[in-house]
């Protein structure tokens, strides 16, 4: 008997068999091939520099957080709920597979070297912060943001999507084998026992053509042997052919192609949009306004091509083109809005900017409630001693305690904020945990920072040795004296340093002075040149007082001996006075100078000229445009299936004669010819189809002219408002200055020695509202100063927006922005005549579809024919610093009158 030998060889070719597949068919290798055809096709559609990429690839940075460092196509499981792990090993009393664990237990999702990592692409300083800067958050972002990682994957999956289409119109080859081994006993057949071993391989060729024909090519070949008797075999083989040719319904390159375009397009839209998201990364990283839309994914072999026919629920289901991507329907990220931030301050001031740059706003407000503060807290021991000598009455100094606790508890309301808004930066916007330290880079608003550390610190130093003398009045030592004059050289020292700090300041005011009176007129032009002259001669002025004070200061150290102690201690609380009004002087001079350097690049463009701009450059707009034409295509794609069906059918094979697996003969075949007819008596379904295209065209075509209308509403707006912007920020410089000067008179006049009364008079006191007017004098210091950098830094972000919405924004290699002035960049810009409206739909297609023409008022479609429309052609190319661009989308369209009917 000759069945277990046979079995056993049918088991070990059938474990080969299987074996060979598994290790042709591996996962890395069906991955790696993928990752190929998509940087090639990515790299196809990148002929264009405004959205092209080189070197497309999805893989994650190892240094990111989110980086796995596992195999990707052996990925270990991830940690797992114990209730429900139990489900995966026995379900309803069934054991489960053993094989999950197969590539093991992962104890970690989030790369473990990802820190560690960050000094390699950011700055970290020595307390192991991140150093924040413009520049960092944006690399951080690019790394490790998870919004940015699926604009990447969208954009795989797109050009995925076109590797689908691509292959339904290649030839197509499948193969396979089966093969059996059967056993029937001997009481089962009339002839006895029977042992057979049968195997049948198929060998497939299907190919689809742009004319929507379809072939199939296919072989078969059978070898059957049977273990009985003789051991007899059989072999044949069969070779046949179908094709089929539409003529009508379903015929055309507009048919067989149309799911091919679209994914094609696609792909070209979402490469734009991948760039233009890019722009809207860097905005959002700096100002907190992302305005954009990236790639949206359509889906290959019908998968939300707009091609499925008739849903009942509009351009939202399945019957929608602009829906499924987000380019049409006015679906257009970021139209230009004018400022994206909360409420503005009292007095003028603009609002918060988000961001990085929202960070740094809120740090520097911190910075003037806390000077403020300081200043209140100095202020305050002058009036506790003019309480008790009875200069000043209780009322207004406890007024002036009540206001220190309330900017206390508003600067700590303040730095909780700031905390708060600095975890919501980390994770929502860099991707990264709450927790990471870091440092803010303050370069940005050091210019609003009118004090600088270094006059601060000079300040504080002259008023506590001024203390340390007011406490030691009445114990004063030689050896006390002596420490406290060689502390009062060394602040006369430290008063030089500080001169040259604002000479500096004056020179950059200088520097800037161009800039400054290129946008004034006349008299405001000569009111700031003698302001710069004043703050000159002011500080002459101050340069020769403080000269004046090294020689006073040496005859005082001179002249210091045990006997006239209390005269020269008296002489030194002078001398101190005179040069801590000198530093209060020259912080008077640096605050100007830094307030007058502060300047804003002018806008060289109106609203007309933005939109213009937008329209020839903005990538969303380029994909707007080409949504609606897909859409203006499903109209032909759906009345083809009105018409009639007729298919040209040919059909034939050949088989084999004998036991030769070769022997084709001519008179074993067969061939079929023929055509087949379907009239058109149900067609609602089509109809329904077709009527819906043409509503959802017009749909479509109104919401496009209305995003062009909001495009163009939102960069007029954004325009006034920069404008606006920079008459404020010259209002506001006006009122920094204002409330610098009154700080100053107040304090002097708090500052200023009462004269001694007369015999039998009592004390003169202060005035019923000295602690008050210098209580409102700090508060309106620090609201114009928190209001005079919102209108800068509104303009800043308001800046960014025009850029990157009117298409003009450039980003080097590393998504930073390329800042070009704006003058510039708009005599490189491509301005390309537009059409006013898209174009309507050919009334030949509807006659066509119907078979005869449709009377007047039938149709929503202008009953224009195209005969009635005459197209001019613009100037094809247009040059632009080495570049030839399209000069329009769209040709320029003019109805002119019909034609007179012909005579019936």
């Amino acid at each position: 008997m000759v069945v277990a030998p046979t079995f056993h060889r049918f088991v070990r070719f059938a474990l080969l068999l299987a074996l060979t597949s598994t290790v042709s068919c591996s996962r890395e290798r069906y991955r790696v091939q993928a990752d190929r055809e998509v940087e090639y096709l990515v790299t196809e559609k990148s002929s264009d520099p405004r959205w092209g990429l080189v070197g497309f690839n999805i893989g994650m940075d190892p240094r990111s957080r989110y980086y796995d460092p596992y195999p990707i196509d052996r990925t270990p499981m991830p940690q797992d709920d114990p209730a429900s792990h139990v489900f995966m090993h026995e379900v309803d009393g069934m054991k489960g597979w053993s094989g999950w664990h197969r590539f093991g237990s992962r104890s970690f999702l989030v790369n473990p070297r990802w820190q560690e990592a960050m000094a390699e692409y950011v700055p970290i300083n020595r307390a192991g912060a991140v150093e924040l800067s413009l520049e960092s958050a944006l690399r951080l972002a690019y790394m490790n943001w998870p919004s940015y990682q699926q604009q990447v994957e969208t954009l795989y999956l797109s050009a995925l999507d076109v590797s689908t289409e691509r292959f339904r119109l290649q030839t197509q080859f499948f193969g396979g084998n089966d093969t059996f081994y059967r056993h029937e006993g001997r009481l089962r057949r009339a002839t006895g026992e029977s042992n057979s071993l049968v195997t049948d391989t198929d060998l497939l060729l299907e190919r689809r053509f742009a004319t929507a024909g379809e072939m199939l090519v296919g072989f078969a070949n059978s070898f059957a042997w049977q273990f009985a008797g003789p051991d007899t075999n059989v072999t044949s083989s069969l070779v046949n052919m179908n094709f089929v040719q539409p003529l009508l319904r379903g015929a055309g390159r507009d048919i067989a192609l149309e799911q091919l375009t679209i994914v094609e397009r696609a792909l070209l839209g979402n490469l734009r949009a991948f760039q233009r998201y890019r722009k809207g990364m860097f905005t959002n990283v700096a100002i907190g306004d992302l305005g954009v839309q990236g790639p949206r994914r359509r889906g290959g072999f019908l998968g939300g091509t707009g091609l499925t026919g008739f849903s009942g629920t509009g351009n939202g289901g399945f019957g929608g083109v602009g829906a499924a991507t987000g380019f049409g329907r006015g679906n257009f990220g970021g139209g230009g809005g004018a400022g994206a931030g909360s409420a503005g301050f009292a007095g003028g001031g603009e609002g918060s900017v988000g961001g990085f740059v929202g960070l740094l706003q809120s740090l520097q407000e911190i910075r003037n409630t806390q000077i403020s503060l300081n200043s209140q807290n100095r202020t305050l021991a002058l009036l506790e001693s003019n309480l008790e000598a009875g200069i000043i009455d209780l009322t207004q100094v406890d007024q002036f305690r009540q206001n220190i606790e309330t900017e206390r508890a508003q600067l700590l309301q303040q730095r909780n904020g700031l905390e708060a808004s600095v975890d919501g930066y980390l994770t929502g916007t860099l991707g990264l945990p709450p927790d990471l330290l870091v440092a803010l880079d303050d370069t940005l608003i050091r210019q609003f920072q009118f004090l600088d550390d270094e006059t601060i610190e000079v300040q504080n130093g002259l008023e506590n040795l001024q203390d340390a003398l007011g406490r030691h009045a009445d114990d004063i030592t030689p050896e006390i004296a002596d420490v406290i004059v060689e502390q009062a050289f060394q602040r006369l020292s430290s008063v030089d340093g500080l001169v040259l700090n604002i000479q500096q300041d004056l020179e950059l005011l200088r520097e800037r002075l161009p800039q400054r009176l290129s946008g004034m007129e006349y008299d405001q032009q000569q009111a700031l040149r003698r302001e710069v002259q004043v703050l000159d001669k002011s500080l002459d002025d101050l340069t020769q007082r403080i000269a004046s004070k090294m020689p006073v200061l040496q005859q005082i150290s001179d002249e210091l001996t045990e006997t006239n102690l209390r005269v020269q201690m008296d002489q030194l609380v002078i001398w101190m006075r005179g040069l801590l009004t000198i530093v209060q002087e020259l912080s008077l001079v640096q605050a100007r100078a830094r307030v007058e350097s502060v300047v804003i690049d002018p806008l060289n463009m109106n609203g007309e000229t933005a939109f213009q701009i937008a329209m020839s450059n903005r990538l969303d707009l380029m994909n707007a445009r080409a949504s609606l034409v897909d859409v203006w295509r499903l109209i032909q794609f759906n009345a083809d299936a009105l018409q009639s069906r007729m298919d040209v059918v040919f059909s034939g094979d050949v088989r084999t004669i004998g036991n030769n697996p070769l022997d084709f003969r001519g008179p074993t075949g067969n061939v079929r010819a023929g055509v087949v007819f379907d009239a058109p008596f149900t067609r609602l379904l089509e109809r329904n189809n077709y009527r819906q295209a043409l509503i959802d065209y017009q749909q479509d075509r109104r919401s496009l002219i209305q995003a062009f209308d909001n495009v163009h509403r939102s960069l007029r707006q954004l325009v006034r408002s920069m404008e606006q912007s920079r008459t404020n920020l010259e209002i506001q410089r006006r009122a920094v200055v204002i409330a610098i000067r009154r700080v100053d008179l107040t304090r002097e006049d708090l500052n200023e020695p009462t004269a001694p009364p007369e015999p039998g008079e009592p004390t003169s006191q202060l005035g019923p509202t000295a602690a008050l007017n210098l209580l409102t004098a700090l508060s309106d210091l620090r609201n114009t100063q928190n209001n005079f950098m919102s209108v800068w830094l509104n303009y800043y972000a308001n800046e960014l927006r025009l850029y990157r919405d009117t298409g003009l924004m450039q980003l080097d290699d590393e998504g930073n922005w390329i800042d070009i002035p704006i003058g510039e960049t708009v005599d490189q810009a491509i301005i390309e005549e537009q059409l006013e409206l898209p174009p309507p739909v050919p009334h030949e297609w509807i006659r066509d579809a119907f078979e005869q023409p449709l009377p007047p008022g039938n149709s929503s479609v202008p009953e224009t024919s195209s005969s009635d429309v005459k197209v001019r052609p613009v100037s094809t190319f247009q040059e632009t610093s080495g570049d030839s661009r399209p000069a329009s989308h769209f040709p320029t369209v003019e109805m002119v009158d019909p034609p007179e009917p012909a005579p019936q």
